[in-house]
């Protein structure tokens, strides 16, 4: 069966990366049948689609596939007359309109005239959801599937939280980089800079065991608040120097974390080059084989010190605002 996941565009890479880790971390086959920055779409035999879709933090729908077309009013009236819904129920059609070019109107009354003949419209609550994706090229149509609750990102934001620290990731993105560790349910995930606990917090609700370092007291008891704030149970935190996590802990699934970067954050008058080159070195000690480890980066020049240590797959840049991109590179051990 085949599958639309409509990607969120908030960034050109970090989506569709997320969509294909959380795929494999539930060891999911599929082929990939389109993407772009609109859209991923699989095709898979699996019945755990919506497990998937409850990691997902940069992704809106995921809807079963019926066709893709160019905008031709004409052909996509041919193509939706071949890909009838034989679910009965209520319908609806629903769309969002990518295109500043395109009047998406004419598109959906056709649409409309195929899916909904002899059917009754309930637009508040239908059996059945018609998606409908425009963009500058194609128009993509599917059966709703799932909706991601993007919405709880924004509860959890930092400022909502009992201690909080204005250089903490948006909750939106801390899942995402969990997601991209490739880690599994149950799981244990490491974050050994992990301040305010916004890593952590995400890992344990998709229910990761979770351990969390950080080399200053206030950090680990702040985190600490956070945690309980939200009723994550059975953490591990503790006060550490990144050098001493290996003594600490056994071996980790993953690790995720955001390494100091600015002037804002504490290093204890250590040098930055030399802080991130033991942080790779003890990060690989406490990591399994084949681990993964996301890590983020004020320097992209700094990726390059973790070679020794560990093996590059992918990098994202990511534009936090005008003076301000990091780079989150992924790891193998």
């Amino acid at each position: 069966m085949k599958y639309i996941f409509e990607l969120s565009k908030e960034h050109n890479s970090i989506p569709k990366s997320e969509v294909i880790s959380c795929l494999s971390a539930e060891n999911i086959d599929y082929a990939i049948i389109e993407d772009n920055q609109d859209v991923l779409i699989i095709d898979t035999n699996t019945s755990k689609i919506k497990e998937v879709a409850e990691r997902l933090s940069f992704t809106f729908f995921v809807d079963k596939f019926l066709f893709s077309s160019p905008l031709s009013t004409e052909t996509i009236k041919k193509n939706a007359a071949k890909n009838i819904v034989e679910k009965k129920g209520s319908i609806a059609i629903k769309y969002k309109n990518r295109s500043k070019n395109i009047d998406s109107r004419q598109i959906v009354k056709t649409l409309a005239e195929v899916y909904t003949k002899n059917r009754t419209v309930s637009l508040e609550k239908p059996d059945i959801e018609i998606r409908t994706l425009i963009t500058d090229s194609n128009v993509y149509v599917g059966i709703k599937k799932t909706e991601i609750n993007r919405s709880l990102f924004e509860e959890r934001k930092v400022q909502n939280r009992p201690f909080f620290s204005p250089i903490s990731l948006h909750p939106k993105l801390a899942r995402a980089l969990v997601n991209l560790s490739m880690v599994k349910k149950g799981d244990a995930l490491l974050d050994p800079f992990c301040g305010t606990g916004g890593i952590l917090i995400e890992a344990a609700l998709m229910g990761i065991n979770i351990v969390g370092s950080d080399i200053e007291d206030k950090m680990i008891d702040g985190c600490k608040k956070n945690l309980d704030y939200y009723k994550i149970k059975n953490y591990k935190l503790f006060c550490s120097d990144i050098g001493d996590i290996n003594n600490k802990l056994s071996k980790v699934d993953a690790v995720v974390t955001d390494l100091p970067y600015g002037k804002s954050t504490t290093t204890k008058g250590e040098e930055m080059k030399k802080l991130y080159k033991r942080s790779f070195e003890n990060i690989s000690k406490v990591l399994k084989d084949d681990g993964r480890a996301v890590i983020g980066l004020s320097n992209k020049d700094m990726i390059s010190l973790a070679k020794t240590h560990l093996s590059l797959i992918e990098q994202h840049d990511f534009r936090v605002h005008n003076s301000l991109t990091r780079y989150f590179a992924i790891f193998k051990k």
